[in-house]
């Protein structure tokens, strides 16, 4: 900041701030018993030890006092490497800040007195010197806030990337299981528990598919942990029991903007790489646009994506008839046999469904046996047919 205005009052500051020189372990003194009595941050002497405390005391007021009587802008570099160290240590920024009024206070109270004590010291010379105080404090305070916001954006930084890595390590297969432990135990989630996987496709690098997901979850007090990746946003959901996944499907879907995949739920925490394939295979199902599925939890599902690369060549082979077909032509019957399937094999409630004459549904049927060689009549047909049918719609394929 900019000295006093007159070269007599900057004289007399000089000389008021050349007594208060010979003070400063007892203002520091009382400066350090005040914050650690009145802010609760400072009261535990294990965060911000005693002597670490006393030397930033020291340091920023050695730059105040500078302040007072330098020419040019204060030096800021004590104010701003406090910040920093405070957002290292947790203080709450309110507290930080209240330490420094309270700092700004005691040198106030001690220039007073100082000035008092120096005979012939006009009142001018304090009014400007308060003047000089106010704006020392003000640049002090937003220096210090300054530092304390870069170096609490580092460590958001560096603890997203932590975050990211733990979630991965979730999500990988092969970890070990000691590292799952661990990672575990740093993201708050149990081994044993309700889980579900969440895949929600990235239509923009960078740009969240389920913006406020997490906390919007927590609402429900389900906790979760999300990674976003360049293709997609992965999410666990650890819910306090199966009966939240309702409430979970219904708020992902609120906050969807693109393709969500969710996976059955799970019991186990190891299983989660085994969930994600899940979920993918269920968001590649959906068309294009926001929704959501989740993957349908049978004991064929299930079987089918364990071992997608043999299930989907199986199904060429026993569908190989049909896939020669035009693709409209095609999915006309795989839907037909799935209505089929779902009406428990009758041709009446299939037609029924499908907004068509149960002859037409028998008409289709046939083409179906005619196309695979198998027939309907036999079960071990029905079976490859239902398997097939599965793998083909459940699992991604070039048309």
């Amino acid at each position: 900041m900019a000295p006093a205005s007159s070269p007599r009052a900057a004289g007399a500051v000089g000389e008021i701030v050349a007594a208060m020189l010979d003070r400063t372990p007892e203002t520091v003194d009382r400066v350090q018993k005040r914050i650690r009595a009145e802010i609760a941050f400072y009261a535990a002497e294990d965060v911000v030890k005693p002597d670490e405390l006393r030397a930033s005391l020291a340091d920023n007021l050695d730059y105040i006092l500078s302040g007072l009587t330098g020419p040019g802008r204060a030096d800021l570099s004590a104010a701003q490497a406090t910040g920093r160290a405070r957002a290292g240590q947790g203080a709450p920024l309110v507290e930080m800040l209240a330490a420094y009024r309270l700092g700004f206070a005691e040198i106030w109270t001690a220039l007073v007195a100082t000035a008092r004590a120096i005979p012939g010291m006009g009142a001018d010379v304090l009014v400007e010197l308060a003047g000089s105080m106010f704006t020392l404090q003000n640049e002090h305070s937003d220096a210090a806030v300054s530092g304390y916001r870069d170096e609490s954006y580092q460590i958001m930084r560096a603890t997203e990337r932590e975050r990211a890595a733990l979630v991965e390590a979730i999500l990988v297969s092969t970890v070990a299981k000691g590292t799952l432990w661990e990672a575990a135990q740093a993201l708050r989630l149990p081994l044993d528990g309700t889980f579900l996987v969440v895949a929600a496709e990235t239509l923009e690098v960078g740009r969240d598919p389920l913006p406020r997901i997490e906390s919007a979850i927590a609402a429900l007090d389900v906790s979760s942990v999300w990674r976003l990746q360049p293709e997609l946003l992965v999410g666990v959901v650890s819910l306090p029991r199966r009966s939240r996944v309702d409430a979970v499907l219904a708020v992902l879907r609120r906050h969807t903007t693109a393709r969500v995949g969710v996976s059955p739920v799970f019991a186990e925490l190891r299983q989660a790489a085994w969930a994600l394939r899940l979920a993918r295979l269920a968001l590649d199902h959906l068309a294009a646009g926001p929704g959501l599925e989740q993957f349908v939890d049978s004991p064929l599902n299930v079987l089918v994506a364990a071992a997608p690369h043999a299930a989907l060549e199986a199904a060429k082979s026993v569908l190989s008839g049909l896939l020669e077909l035009p693709p409209d032509d095609r999915d006309l019957l795989l839907t037909t046999f799935v209505a089929w399937l779902d009406a428990d094999g009758s041709a009446t409630a299939a037609g029924a469904a499908l907004f068509c004459h149960p002859n037409t549904v028998r008409y289709r049927m046939r083409r179906i046996e005619a196309g695979t060689g198998r027939s309907l009549g036999r079960p071990s047909d029905v079976a490859e047919l239902v398997t097939a049918v599965r793998a083909w719609l459940q699992l991604p394929h070039p048309d």
